[in-house]
């Protein structure tokens, strides 16, 4: 079983790749050069870190009430 600290590293790789990996691909494709600017960059940065957040809330609730089930058992 992985630690809170690795699901939290783990959150924070996927979240700054899928960053990365959006903006190269609007960078390389042109498509888009000329929206990206420093505060787009931000806040796509902030969506993402807050939709891990609420990803990593909803895996927690559900862990809860999986366990919870089990100990009823």
């Amino acid at each position: 079983m992985q630690t809170m600290a690795q699901n939290q590293v783990n959150s924070i790789v996927a979240t700054t790749s899928g960053i990365f990996g959006g903006l190269s691909k609007a960078i390389l494709l042109k498509v888009v050069i000329t929206a990206i600017s420093l505060q787009t960059i931000f806040e796509v940065a902030v969506y993402a870190s807050v939709s891990a957040i609420v990803g990593y809330g909803i895996k927690l609730i559900i862990d809860l009430v999986s366990k919870l089930f089990k100990s009823k058992e």
